[in-house]
């Protein structure tokens, strides 16, 4: 869904240009759908990169902390690929074993529409979201220093199937 696949890109660029330290899970989670308190179940802190549909130009990065976060209310989800935020929080927060920090770090998308290909826009911003990433971890009390040169190899979504 074009734009839609900036925080999976954004998190590649992350890995591949920053030093995560032992203790941060990265979970690429694709299309949590109604199942995104599970993978958030017993977290301490979460940073979220993602594609955040709002007010913002495209490619502009949009940062929501704790309370601050557009969690909504839960309600109705209109596609088993939407992840409510809302209904993650109220879930975990009534089970008493969700994250006490969450930060969200967003990218203005410019289309949602059917495509494979991010807009320019939102590829000039994955270098920026992926360091205000890197700075959330550091708030959250993690070293995260940028490497000299970051690895090129490509995201597992653009690699070749072995043996084709």
């Amino acid at each position: 869904m074009a734009d839609d696949g900036a925080g999976a890109a954004a998190l590649h660029r992350l890995e591949a240009g920053w030093d995560l330290p032992a203790g941060v899970d990265v979970l690429d989670l694709g299309t949590p759908g109604p199942y995104f308190a599970e993978y958030l179940r017993g977290y301490g802190a979460v940073v979220i990169l993602d594609a955040l549909a709002g007010e913002g130009v495209p490619g502009e990065i949009r940062t929501y902390e704790d309370d601050a976060l557009p969690f909504g209310t839960a309600g109705t989800r209109l596609t088993p690929h939407a992840i409510d935020l809302g209904a993650a929080r109220a879930t975990l927060d009534f089970e008493g074993d969700g994250p006490a920090r969450w930060i969200a770090v967003g990218i203005v998308p410019q289309t949602i529409e059917a495509g494979t290909e991010l807009t320019p826009p939102v590829q000039a911003a994955l270098h920026a979201a992926a360091a205000t990433a890197a700075a959330a971890l550091e708030r959250l009390g993690h070293v995260v220093p940028e490497r000299r040169e970051a690895t090129e190899d490509a995201p597992w979504w653009e690699r070749e199937l072995l043996g084709s």
